[in-house]
């Protein structure tokens, strides 16, 4: 298939050079970000349109409000929007430009 990632490298998270931190709005994520929201309310984190195969964005809900997964490619190959409910997470990792995210 063509995807690889490299295990040895990948550190506690499973992300190599991973950014990221506690998010209060919307926000556009990067390959390797992490997203962790502790709030009320509904916010939106959307997938870059493309990233390198094995690119991955890890999210977490620590709040009582929702997070929305938006991406212009698929997720799992058919739906473009995931809901994270409290105390859920989620991590993304990017196929190809026809399957799109495998959410894991």
């Amino acid at each position: 298939m063509g995807l690889q990632i490299d295990l040895p490298s990948a550190g506690l998270l499973g992300v190599s050079g991973a950014t990221g931190g506690v998010i209060s709005g919307n926000t556009n994520a990067v390959q390797n970000g992490i997203y962790i929201y502790e709030f009320p309310g509904v916010i939106d984190v959307t997938l870059p349109a493309t990233m390198d195969a094995g690119g991955t964005v890890l999210v977490k809900n620590l709040g009582t409000g929702t997070m929305r997964i938006v991406s212009s490619a698929n997720i799992d190959n058919s739906s473009s929007v995931v809901t994270i409910s409290q105390n859920q997470s989620a991590r993304f990792v990017y196929v190809s430009a026809s399957f799109g995210y495998l959410k894991t």
